[in-house]
């Protein structure tokens, strides 16, 4: 019942959120005038930009297990990827479909500690990258200004910095912790703090699980360079997939260089306020604020959320298909022993 409850709790937040940014609309009933009227065409293909981004993620995931001799199939990658999916759009933040693609892993391969050393390694190298692309974008529009020539002026201009200042302190504090997951020292250290802890007995031999897993990339270069070659896939196709929307629309209103520059702030927002199923209501205030920083029009920002909104919960359904019908028993390779690239002592 309190379970029942929360979930109830946090529809209402989404629902109220969504509430209060529609009575700030300058004019309420133009948005629904601007989604009845949208070209299905750019959507349809938004759609698609978008089913392709969640197949790279499944691919690139997999290219950090194959590193680490971790075979999975691709049809299994791709149906975890979509079950994922599909948690990350009915259950607050994108955390949730991390933890289900873990859990499946975790259950084919009996391998926890690989499987969550893998979804961290991956989930940090697509935040910096996603943060890196946000920085070069509006980097790149402070320099020469918008593709039309047209230079940022007073508040547009001043958004546009704390967003380029913004998008390279957290690409810097992401990288820097990529860089301590893979780091001899810190583990070292780690494991210096967990012995001194009165749970040391029961901590230490799991962080000495994670601490091998994570050891295992420290020197699988091709693979995490592959992987941030795919999080680069994915920063273009799904900002590709809201300039779309936002064509859809109005045409010419926005940049896809401008959609680079905010896109990853978007992601951002609905991963660390999770305040509602699938960060509803939260979105949609993040595409509102951020069109509005970039000197475009409000209404707009939160009607191409809502519209990407209801492209996500169509595309992740065959996720949820997958999970109610438990598509994910074992059909994987027998898993082999993880190499460790360093010696056990050395962690």
């Amino acid at each position: 019942m309190k379970e029942r409850l929360f979930n109830l709790l946090k529809l209402l937040v989404a629902l109220g959120l969504l509430y209060w940014l529609f009575r700030k609309l300058e004019d309420p009933t133009k948005l629904w005038q601007q989604i009845a009227n949208a070209n299905k065409l750019l959507l349809l293909l938004g759609a698609a930009c978008y089913a392709s981004a969640v197949a790279i993620s499944a691919l690139k995931w997999g290219v950090l297990l194959n590193a680490i001799e971790v075979n999975v199939t691709p049809g299994r990658l791709l149906a975890y990827q979509w079950i994922a999916e599909f948690f990350n759009n009915f259950l607050p933040a994108q955390v949730g479909g991390d933890v289900m693609r873990g859990y499946a892993l975790a259950v084919d391969t009996q391998r926890a500690a690989v499987a969550a050393a893998s979804i961290l390694i991956d989930r940090f190298i697509g935040l910096a990258v996603f943060m890196v692309a946000a920085a070069c974008a509006s980097l790149a529009m402070l320099l020469w200004g918008r593709p039309n020539g047209a230079m940022f002026t007073g508040d547009a201009l001043f958004s546009l910095r704390l967003i380029t200042l913004g998008s390279v302190a957290v690409a810097v504090l992401l990288c820097g912790m990529l860089i301590a997951l893979l780091s001899r020292r810190l583990k070292q250290l780690v494991e210096w703090l967990l012995a001194h802890l009165p749970l040391s007995a029961r901590l230490l031999p799991i962080w000495h699980k994670l601490a091998d897993a994570f050891n295992a990339y420290r020197y699988a270069y091709r693979a995490l360079l592959l992987s941030a070659l795919g999080s680069i896939l994915i920063v273009l196709l799904t900002s590709i997939n809201i300039w779309l929307i936002a064509r859809s629309i109005t045409p010419d209103a926005i940049s896809l260089a401008e959609v680079l520059a905010i896109n990853p702030m978007i992601v951002f927002v609905a991963l660390v306020v999770p305040l509602s199923p699938g960060g509803l209501g939260v979105r949609q205030g993040a595409f509102y604020a951020t069109f509005l920083l970039i000197g475009a029009s409000g209404t707009l920002g939160f009607a191409v959320g809502l519209l990407q909104q209801c492209i996500g919960y169509v595309v992740s359904l065959p996720g949820g298909l997958l999970w109610v019908r438990g598509r994910t028993k074992p059909t994987v390779t027998e898993p082999t022993v993880l190499p460790s690239k360093t010696p056990v002592g050395s962690r």
